[in-house]
């Protein structure tokens, strides 16, 4: 199978339609009018794209801290040999089977369990089904139709389980039970809902924190995300080499690489409002859209959706947290790095925002700004190490994704579905 179609087109086709089809389907099963039915779908459909367009303008607007990172941190350990594009390229028919088969079957624990949740993030889909694919064959002694079988099979439990996990702490902060999450974030999010329930204050909140009139302009989330990434960009840019900083990204001027960089910042104030507005957009229409399919194939089912979905209810703790979550993962490579750990582990800047951010954002509603730090400092951690344990359970397959996308669920995935393997002698 074509990487290229897998790699650049799935991703971002099948949640795009499969949104589409259950929008379509929910408001034909509620016999809506034509007019609604287009409506609701089309809708639907674009705040999937919106959003998946202001993904790409954050990573595009948070590269240069993963370049200062380079420049900071001297890697040190082997490389990750494994070229996972290859595996991608290898078991791409695998992969696509086991995540439409998993999706079945987590439909049907959807249907005769007490889990209603249906997972709808089509793109985690895909990169769990990856994940899961690449643990069980990493050995090279399962492959064929025995993989398929058993990938589907835990692919499915775990579409089923994640969002289970973190639907409580999702119901607290939404007041309702119109959706949970499906995300990448499970894992770390539970753990700092907690961290702010042990710890923190839920009535001392980063969203009510009082600002002067002096300050106004900071209640502003375009505004104040900013300015938070410009002074981020700065003191990294500081702490690289002021000469290399305006080297690379100001062809030596001073100058030119201040407003470069403080363009970069308005990319990411701009990008997490464009994010935001998809997000509206596609919750409006969902939530009552599946509804109507809930009803007819799995009663009381609860739709997992994207991270982005419960921004809105802690904008505050998502500035305060994603920084925070950034240093404390650079502390932890230099750390890993003189404890003599193996392989090279990288930076993952954007798990840093769409992992740890929900985290922070969910124990803001446990625990209140003392949660937000707790769980950001806590989070940027959990991110290396959870690259650092999952490296030796894929390093025949997904260690080169895992370096770059694993601070997170996938690298959890990758131990214990990797660890169950090898303990079965796969």
């Amino acid at each position: 199978m074509d990487l290229n179609i897998i790699f650049s087109i799935v991703p971002r086709l099948l949640p795009t339609f499969i949104l589409g089809l259950v929008a379509l389907l929910g408001l034909v099963l509620q016999r809506k009018t034509f007019s609604e039915i287009i409506t609701g779908t089309v809708k639907t459909m674009a705040g999937v794209i919106i959003l998946f367009c202001a993904v790409d303008l954050i990573g595009t607007a948070v590269t240069p801290i993963s370049e200062m990172f380079a420049q900071i941190y001297q890697y040190k350990g082997a490389a990750a040999t494994a070229d996972w594009t290859a595996f991608l390229a290898n078991f791409g028919f695998e992969v696509v089977l086991i995540m439409v088969f998993g999706f079945i079957v987590n439909l049907i624990l959807a249907r005769i369990t007490k889990w209603k949740y249906v997972f709808l993030t089509g793109h985690i889909m895909f990169w769990n089904a990856f994940m899961v694919t690449a643990a069980l064959a990493d050995g090279g002694k399962l492959s064929g139709i025995p993989l398929i079988v058993i990938g589907s099979i835990v692919l499915g439990f775990i579409l089923t389980l994640l969002p289970a996990m973190i639907s409580p702490f999702v119901f607290k902060l939404t007041g309702n039970k119109d959706f949970t999450i499906g995300h990448s974030t499970t894992i770390i999010s539970v753990i700092g809902a907690y961290l702010g329930k042990w710890f923190g204050d839920p009535k001392k909140s980063t969203e009510d924190s009082k600002i002067s009139d002096k300050w106004s302009f900071m209640k502003s989330m375009t505004v104040s995300t900013t300015l938070v990434m410009f002074v981020l960009f700065i003191v990294l840019g500081l702490i690289s080499g002021w000469g290399w900083t305006i080297t690379t990204y100001g062809a030596g001027s001073t100058l030119i690489c201040i407003f470069a960089l403080f363009y970069k910042a308005i990319l990411f104030g701009a990008s997490l409002t464009i994010l935001l507005t998809g997000v509206r957009m596609m919750l409006a229409e969902i939530t009552p859209a599946f509804k109507g399919l809930a009803d007819k194939v799995v009663p009381n089912a609860i739709p997992a959706l994207d991270c982005p979905m419960i921004f809105p209810y802690g904008q505050n703790a998502l500035t305060i947290g994603f920084p925070i979550a950034v240093i404390s993962s650079m502390v932890a490579l230099v750390i890993f790095g003189l404890t003599g750990y193996p392989y090279m582990l990288l930076p993952t800047i954007v798990a840093a925002f769409f992992d740890v951010g929900p985290a922070c954002i969910l124990a803001n509603s446990t625990g209140g700004r003392r949660g937000v730090i707790i769980t950001a400092i806590v989070g940027g951690f959990l991110m290396i190490a959870f690259q650092a344990a999952a490296l030796p359970f894929v390093m025949n397959s997904a260690a080169g994704f895992v370096n770059l996308y694993g601070g997170n669920d996938f690298g959890v995935i990758a131990v214990v579905v990797g660890g169950i393997a090898k303990l079965f002698g796969f």
